[in-house]
């Protein structure tokens, strides 16, 4: 029965023009992907196509893009509470193991192939003109899959089953997408580690990892050393397969198969149930009013409108979740503002102003998107 609600889930999304929409986003993105994210950076001896360089881009873009994953991971069992349509799996005879694992694969096999465009156009990137061919190695088609295997492969997984569980559990797509956030916030928070081999273990994104993996090596042998499962980066990746897969089993052990999430609402009472000693209760007939549509009648609606989605927003726990994420962000920031080859600088205005720029460009971005798309969703 699983391999049935798999293979349905698969040709679900197959047919949702969002899968290509994000596939081809992701191979156009990646084509400068190593440029975007070493914009600036001395590379020094190594080449734009080296293992580590190549790992190290796939590992940030999948970070940067984690909120593609939501999109995917999260929906798959709250779509069925959004149309409703939960209450005609609950009476036929699945199991909820066959149910979980059919949707859970499904969307997973969408989630690899849609991040394939990284690979693919990493692949073709490299290939393009604008590169020196001093900055170059020869091409290898299976650096990249390695690298992609070792590197990305994992941290979806674990990124799969934090999303699915949160939508399982919570039914908000607004809490779904708010953990895409929270992990950012894990990944700064283990740059505050000052144990070098921790904070290679808890890096989701495997950024401090891979400097880790190569510190010892020559330049020479950087070039020309591929990613493996071996030393800092295996303990790495079997740290946060482990963890997506205590969530996945939390998430499977909490979730209730056989029960309604919706609470049945109260139902108008009618004439006769209102029949109390023979007697009926009336109530008056409305005054038949005049719409105004003056324009000071419009600001009026204007502020009403604004200040009750004002207050909804301000009561959604998500909200203040991504708040918290962000003054944490500019902690963490702040601890080393400024500083250069381990040299502190005094907070300078031009360095806060920078910090607060970065900050505004982040988390007001993804709040203004966030809560746009959620205000026109109702």
């Amino acid at each position: 029965m699983w391999y049935e609600i798999f293979k349905f889930e698969l040709l679900y999304r197959m047919k949702r023009p969002e899968t290509y929409v994000f596939f081809l986003f992701l191979l156009l993105f990646s084509i400068v992907g190593v440029d975007f994210i070493f914009q600036g950076a001395e590379l020094g001896l190594m080449r734009k196509n080296a293992p580590v360089i190549i790992a190290k881009t796939m590992g940030a873009l999948t970070g940067i893009f984690m909120i593609m994953v939501s999109m995917i991971m999260g929906v798959p069992v709250l779509r069925d509470y959004q149309y409703d349509t939960e209450s005609l799996l609950f009476v036929n005879p699945i199991t909820k193991r066959d149910y979980i694992i059919g949707r859970f694969l499904g969307s997973f096999t969408v989630l690899v192939f849609i991040f394939g465009g990284l690979l693919f156009g990493m692949m073709l990137g490299s290939q393009m003109s604008w590169h020196k061919e001093e900055e170059m190695l020869l091409f290898n088609a299976l650096v990249y899959f390695q690298s992609f295997a070792v590197i990305v492969l994992p941290t979806l997984f674990f990124g799969a089953c934090v999303f699915f569980v949160t939508g399982m559990l919570s039914k908000k797509m607004l809490v779904v997408y708010t953990q895409g956030i929270v992990v950012f916030v894990i990944f700064l928070l283990t740059k505050a580690i000052t144990n070098e081999y921790l904070q290679g273990l808890l890096d989701p994104f495997s950024l401090t990892t891979l400097t880790q993996f190569v510190k010892e090596l020559e330049v020479s042998k950087i070039n020309v050393t591929g990613i493996s499962f071996s030393g800092i980066v295996l303990h790495n990746k079997l740290f946060w397969v482990l963890i997506g897969l205590i969530v996945l089993l939390f998430g499977y052990k909490k979730f209730s198969f056989s029960t309604l999430a919706k609470k049945p609402k109260k139902r108008i009472k009618t004439a006769q149930e209102s029949t109390i000693n023979g007697s009926y209760s009336y109530n008056s007939i409305p005054k038949p009013t005049t719409v105004n549509f003056s324009f000071k009648e419009q600001c009026i609606q204007l502020y009403e409108l604004s200040k009750f989605y004002t207050k909804s927003l301000l009561k959604e726990t998500s909200f203040w979740a991504i708040v918290i994420c962000g003054m944490i962000i500019i902690l963490i920031n702040s601890v080393n503002l400024g500083t250069v080859y381990g040299v502190d600088s005094y907070p300078a205005t031009h360095f806060i102003i920078g910090e607060l720029q970065e900050m505004s460009l982040y988390f007001f971005v993804i709040i203004l998107l966030f809560y746009s798309g959620e205000l026109i969703w109702k």
